[in-house]
C-alpha cells in the first residue's frame, strides 16, 4: 500500500504567506531544494519507527516562492519511504527528492537514496544534487561590509556517497564509514561581483574537488525526525588531495545535538556545531555561517573563513491537532583559526516557525520558520523536518 500526499493546509499557508511577503526578506534559494529533502542520515536502531507489515509510502508536496535572485519560482519535494528486503528487524530505505524552476531560468533537482541492506548491517547514502542559480560572495572574515554586488551565477553538480558499517574493532561508534564527496563548480557569470576578479581567490573560476574521508557516529535519540531524548554526535573528516582535486586541503566537521523533553513533544533541542579547514580550500567550500540548519537568519555565506563554530537553541510543541510551533535563537562566528577566534564580534539569531505534521508515522513535520540576525537581515525558510 501507498499512501500519497499531494496538497496540505501547510502548504496553502507557506503560498499566501511569501505571495504576501514578498519584500519582507530574502529566500535562501541556493541551498533551498537540497535542504527540503536532505534527511534520514546515520541513523541507528530506534530512530526510525519501524512498519512489520513492510508497507511503502509515498509523501509529496509543492512550493512557490520568490527572491530577488530567483524571480518566482515554482517546485516540489518529497519523501518515498519502502524497505529493501525482508529481514524482520530491517530498517526503512528511503529516497527523497525536490527541484524548483523559476521564471529567470534558474533550477535545482536533487535526490537523496538512504538504503539499509543485510539486516541493517550495511548502509548507503548518496545525495546528488544539479543546478543553476545566484550564489553571493561578500568575502572572508567576521567583518565583510555588506555590498550590492554581492551576487554571482553558478552551475553545480555535487554528489556525495557515504558506506556505513558497525565498527569491527576500535571506538565505541555506532556506525563508521567511508565518504567519497565530489563537487563540480563553474562560475558562470561573476556579475559585477568585484571580489571575484582577484586570481589569487582560490575558486574564483570555479573548479573539482574530489575528496575521500571517514566518520564515526553515536545516536541515542528516540526519533530520527521529532526526538524526545537523547544526544546525537558526528564526527566527520575529509581529504581533497591534490592529485585528483583542482585544489588541496583538508576538512573535519564535529557536530553535537541533544533533546530533553518536559512532556510529550514539548522539547527542547540544543546544538553545537564546528567546522574547519586547511589547505588551499575554494572560497565556496569555505566554512560558511547562515542558511536554514543553523544561524537562521543570515544569508548562507554571509560570513565564511577557515573555521566556523556555533551554538543553536530551539523549543517545539504541538500546539492544536496536527499544527506546532517553535522558537529559536542561536550565536557563532568565523575566524581565520581557532585561537583567533572573537568572542567579541559573535553574530547572533533568533526567530519563530511554524509546523505541520506532514507524516504521522514517522513524526515528520513540514516547516517554515522565519529567522533574523544580529545585523540586520531577515530569512524566510521552509521544507521537511527540523532545522536539527
Amino acid at each position: 500500500m501507498i499512501n500519497t500526499y499531494k496538497f496540505s493546509p501547510f502548504t496553502l499557508l507557506v503560498v499566501a504567506f511569501l505571495c504576501n511577503n514578498l519584500a519582507f526578506a530574502q529566500i535562501q534559494t541556493d541551498s533551498l531544494s537540497q535542504d527540503i529533502l536532505e534527511n534520514v542520515y546515520k541513523e541507528v536502531p530506534n530512530t526510525v519507527k519501524n512498519d512489520s507489515t513492510k508497507r511503502s509510502s509515498f509523501s509529496a508536496y509543492p512550493y512557490v516562492f520568490y527572491s530577488p535572485e530567483s524571480q518566482f519560482a515554482v517546485g516540489a519535494g518529497g519523501i518515498y519511504i519502502f524497505y529493501a528486503g525482508q529481514e524482520k528487524d530491517l530498517k526503512p530505505s528511503k529516497i527523497g527528492f525536490g527541484g524548483y524552476y523559476s521564471t529567470n531560468k534558474q533550477y535545482k533537482l536533487s535526490v537523496s537514496p538512504n538504503l539499509y541492506l543485510f539486516d541493517n548491517y550495511l548502509y548507503i547514502e548518496a545525495p546528488t544534487s544539479f543546478g543553476y542559480f545566484i550564489n553571493k560572495y561578500w568575502g572572508i572574515g567576521d567583518d565583510v561590509p555588506d555590498f550590492e554586488n554581492a551576487s554571482y551565477a553558478i552551475q553545480n553538480f555535487t554528489t556525495t556517497v557515504t558506506v556505513q558499517i558497525p565498527p569491527l574493532l576500535l571506538f565505541s561508534a555506532d556506525r563508521t564509514g567511508l565518504i567519497f564527496d565530489f563537487d563540480q563548480t563553474d562560475i558562470v557569470d561573476k556579475l559585477e561581483n568585484d571580489k571575484l576578479e582577484d586570481e589569487t581567490l582560490p575558486g574564483y573560476e570555479g573548479g573539482t574537488v574530489m575528496g575521500i574521508g571517514t566518520d564515526l557516529l553515536w545516536d541515542s535519540r528516540d526519533n530520527l525526525f521529532f526526538p524526545n531524548s537523547g544526544i546525537y554526535q558526528y564526527f566527520k573528516t575529509v581529504i581533497y588531495p591534490g592529485g585528483i582535486s583542482d585544489f588541496n586541503f583538508a576538512l573535519f566537521e564535529f557536530d553535537v545535538k541533544s533533546f530533553l523533553a518536559i512532556a510529550p513533544d514539548h522539547v527542547f533541542a540544543f546544538n553545537m556545531y564546528v567546522q574547519s579547514v586547511v589547505g588551499d580550500t575554494p572560497f565556496y567550500k569555505l566554512p560558511a555561517l547562515g542558511g536554514q540548519k543553523r544561524m537562521r537568519g543570515f544569508f548562507n555565506g554571509r560570513y565564511r573563513d577557515n573555521f566556523y563554530g556555533m551554538l543553536q537553541a530551539e523549543y517545539r510543541q504541538y500546539f492544536y491537532r496536527k499544527w506546532g510551533f517553535v522558537a529559536f535563537a542561536g550565536a557563532g562566528n568565523v575566524a581565520n583559526t581557532i585561537v583567533e577566534y572573537d568572542f567579541s564580534s559573535m553574530k547572533y539569531s533568533y526567530g519563530l516557525g511554524l509546523r505541520f505534521l506532514f507524516n504521522k508515522q514517522q513524526k515528520i513535520n513540514l516547516r517554515m520558520d522565519i529567522g533574523f540576525g544580529s545585523d540586520g537581515s531577515r530569512g524566510i525558510y521552509f521544507g521537511i523536518q527540523e532545522a536539527f
